[in-house]
This record gives C-alpha cells, structure tokens and sequence, in this order.
C-alpha cells in the first residue's frame, strides 16, 4: 500500500504540477486560515484541563472533551486510557468512533455557517446529529464486538503487554512555565501533523476534482463526495458550488462529518499505531456511524 501511495503522489507531482500545486495551496490555506485558529486553542485547553485534573483524566467521562478537540484529539484520550488498562477493548472502540469526531467550532463555523450559510442555531441540528449518529452507530458496533471474544482476547493480550512496558516511576512535577512550555509544543506538532495530511489529501482531492470537472450536476456531487471521502475540509468546501437543495447539502455534510474522511482515519492509525487496537475496525465503525447519520438526518431534516 505504502508503495502504491508514494508512486501515485510521485505522479502527480511530476506529471500535474499545477492541480498538485492548487491542491497544496489549497490545503495550506485550509489549515491557516481554518483549522489553527480553530483547533489550536482546544488542543491547549485540554491539555491544561488534564493535566490539572488528572484524577478526572482517567475517567471514562473526560473521553468526552473529545468532542470539543476534532481529529485526532479522541483517539489520543481513548488511546491513553487503553493503554493503562482502563477501557475494555469493546469501551474502546466505542468511545473511538463516538468522540473522535470533528470539533463542534468546525461544525458550526466551517461547515454550517461558511459553507451552507446557515446561521449558528440553524448549524447547531448538523453538529447534534453527528454526536447522536457516532453515539448511536458506536453503540451498535461496540455491542457486535463484545459478543467476538476472539477480537477480545488479543486485544486484552496486547493490552495487558503495552502495560508492562509503560516505566513504572512517575517523573518529577514540572513547573507552570514548563508545562505551558510543553503543551503548546505538544498542540502544535499536533496541528501541524493535521496540516500535513491536510496538504497530503487535498493534492489528491484536487486532482480527483479535476478528473470529474464538469458542467453536469451529478459530476459535480461526486465530486463532493469523493473529495470528502479523502478529506472532509476540502470535500465539503466543494458543496458552495453546487446547485443543490439546502436540505440536500445538510444531509450530506452531516453524513460526510461523521465518517470522517481517509485524512482522519491517516491520523487516527497513526494514534492506534502502537495501542494495539485496530484502524480497521475504527474504519467499520465510522462507516456504521455515517449510515446511522445518513438516515437519521433524512428523517430529521425532511420532518423538520
């Protein structure tokens, strides 16, 4: 897979340097202007808040501060927990596709206000339902796996064998300008690992979107979602352009919202990568919570 990702990007730089070109400026300008204003200051919040905390950090509750952070904040919270055998293998899936989500201030901003042009209480139905859909398909997928012991017995074997590597003796507490020091660096190599899967998938969606350049309208959706389907921040910006329904478009986004994109899911492993626990199984899962999303905003937004 590596092999085949590297030649095509390889292509593309070498034979379309100017879509790959649109694509990174595009994917630059994303995360300036959009994502580091918006996510930056979450990431530091959380990590004031548990480190402050830390008795409340290792409860299953403070999984949900994801839900304010984005990608791939969730996972990093549900990975922690995990890892000092806090979570069952079953509780860490399902908190992985419930609060590993995209932030509610790029929801409402981003995606419902820019985007759509709704106003803030018209966005707020859009991000509910990407909470209630991730609960909802999380629950269900969760409930699936617990019943394959299978899946669980390697999991807790993975488990119980990341544990026993973790050093035992609790390093010295560091000083207020120490610890700020460390969690804006920390945030930052975050969100500038966000960027670079930002660029990385907005090359590719930029090229996919030139493939299907067209004046007719089903092109102009499949481009929508085969760019969101890459990356959701380029894919959904698409939508501005197309002549579609409002009703349509929400129901879209808010199905593209809760999967997530191939972006995420790159940021996601690269969590899971040493937790033992699977990418795959967080991709099945994404993808039970954006059916769930599918249906329940048809019925909400053709009702209301």
């Amino acid at each position: 897979m590596l092999i085949i990702i590297s030649c095509l990007l390889l292509f593309l730089l070498l034979f379309f340097p100017e879509i790959s070109l649109a694509g990174s400026q595009y994917g630059v300008t994303l995360w300036l202007m959009k994502l580091l204003p918006t996510l930056f200051p979450f990431f530091i919040a959380i990590k004031l808040f548990q480190y402050s905390l830390p008795k409340l950090s290792s409860r299953q509750v403070f999984l949900l501060t994801g839900l304010l952070c984005g990608y791939p904040t969730g996972a990093i919270l549900v990975t922690q927990q995990y890892k000092k055998n806090l979570l069952s293998p079953s509780k860490a899936y399902f908190y992985l596709g419930f609060v590993n989500n995209p932030s509610p201030m790029f929801i409402l901003s981003f995606c419902g206000m820019n985007v759509l042009g709704l106003s803030l209480s018209e966005s707020v139905p859009c991000l509910l339902l990407v909470i209630l859909s991730s609960l909802i398909g999380s629950l269900i997928f969760s409930i699936v796996l617990s019943i394959i012991p299978h899946n669980q017995h390697i999991s807790a074997a993975t488990t119980r064998q990341i544990k026993s590597t973790h050093p035992s003796s609790a390093p010295n507490s560091p000083s207020l300008s120490e610890l700020l020091d460390s969690i804006i660096w920390e945030s930052f190599l975050l969100i500038l690992k966000i960027g670079g899967y930002v660029i990385l998938f907005s090359i590719l969606g930029q090229w996919l979107h030139h493939i299907l350049s067209g004046t007719v309208l089903w092109m102009h959706v499949l481009q929508v979602i085969g760019s969101s389907i890459l990356e959701i921040t380029s894919g959904i910006s698409y939508m501005q352009s197309i002549a579609l329904p409002l009703i349509t478009k929400k129901i879209l986004t808010t199905t593209i919202l809760t999967f997530g994109g191939l972006s995420a899911v790159a940021q996601t492993s690269s969590i899971l990568a040493k937790s033992g626990l699977s990418t795959t199984l967080y991709v099945i899962n994404k993808v039970i919570n954006s059916i769930s999303a599918y249906v329940l905003s048809c019925l909400f937004f053709h009702i209301f």
